[in-house]
C-alpha cells in the first residue's frame, strides 16, 4: 500500500462501518459506506437528523451512477458553514422556489421540499415551466428529483443554459449529468418530460472517494464525536472487576 492509500484509509477510519479497498486513485466504498459517511458528515456540518439521511441517501445515489456524490456533498457542506436555515430553505410559491434574501440554496433543502410538494399545486409543470435556484451544488439535486418523477408517474427534465437531465418515472436518467457536476451556483427550469426514451441506463459500481474528500467528510464527521476528557476517561471500561 502506497503512502497516499494508507492515508486514504486513516482518514475513513472513525466513521468506517466496512472494509475498505484502496486503489491508485482513491478509496472504493459500498453504496452504504458512502451514505453512513456522507449522513456522518452532514450532522457534523449542521444538518438536522432529517436532511442529514436526504444528504445520505443523495450522496450514495449519485456514487452508484457514476457521478461523485461524496465530492458534491463535501463542497456543499464546505460552502453552507454559518449560513442560517433562512438562508438555504427555499421559499415556496407558485411556478419558483427560490431563497428568500436572493441568495444561492441548499440542494439538500430544496431537494426535499422539492419532494414534500410533489403531489401540490405549488409544482404543477402542467402549464408551464417552474423555476428553481439559484441553487450551489446542483448535481445533488438529482436523486430528489428522481423521487420527483417517481412520485407524480411522470419524467421530469432540468433545464438550464448548457444542458439539461431528464429523469423518469422509472428510475432513469439521461443527458447532460456530467455537465451538471460543474455547474454552481445554477439557475434553472423543470418541465414536465413528454417523450421518454427507453430506460437503458445501469448503475456503476460505486465511485472510487478521492483521499482529499474523505479527509474532509470525516473531519464534518468527527464533530459529532464527544472530545476526550478526564471525566471520559475515568468513566471508561467495567465499574467492578471482571477477572473471576
Amino acid at each position: 500500500m502506497t503512502a497516499e492509500q494508507h492515508e486514504a484509509v486513516e482518514a475513513n477510519g472513525p466513521t468506517r462501518s466496512g472494509s475498505l479497498v484502496p486503489t491508485t486513485n482513491g478509496t472504493r466504498l459500498s453504496q452504504n459506506e458512502i451514505e453512513q459517511l456522507c449522513l456522518k458528515a452532514a450532522r457534523g456540518a449542521g444538518m438536522s437528523w432529517g436532511l442529514a439521511e436526504e444528504a445520505g441517501f443523495a450522496a450514495a445515489w449519485l456514487a452508484t451512477r457514476g457521478l461523485d456524490g461524496p465530492g458534491a456533498l463535501s463542497a456543499q457542506l464546505r460552502v453552507g458553514q454559518g449560513r442560517s436555515w433562512r438562508e438555504i430553505c427555499p421559499v415556496i410559491a407558485p411556478g419558483r422556489f427560490r431563497a428568500a434574501d436572493g441568495g444561492c440554496l441548499c440542494p439538500i433543502a430544496l431537494g426535499a421540499a422539492l419532494c414534500d410538494h410533489a403531489r401540490l399545486p405549488e409544482t404543477s409543470l402542467a402549464e408551464t415551466a417552474f423555476r428553481v435556484g439559484p441553487v450551489d451544488h446542483p448535481v445533488l439535486l438529482l436523486p430528489f428529483l428522481a423521487d420527483f418523477a417517481r412520485t407524480r408517474r411522470e419524467g421530469v427534465r432540468l433545464v438550464w443554459s448548457r444542458g439539461a437531465v431528464l429523469l423518469t418515472a422509472e428510475g432513469g436518467m439521461f443527458g447532460d449529468a456530467a455537465a451538471l457536476e460543474q455547474e454552481t451556483p445554477l439557475d434553472a427550469v423543470l418541465e414536465g418530460a413528454g417523450h421518454v426514451p427507453d430506460d437503458t441506463s445501469t448503475q456503476s459500481e460505486p465511485l472510487l472517494v478521492s483521499a482529499e474528500t474523505l479527509g474532509e467528510l470525516n473531519s464534518f464527521a468527527l464533530r459529532t464525536t464527544v472530545p476526550t476528557s478526564e471525566v471520559s476517561r475515568t468513566g471508561a471500561g467495567a465499574a467492578i472487576g471482571d477477572n473471576d
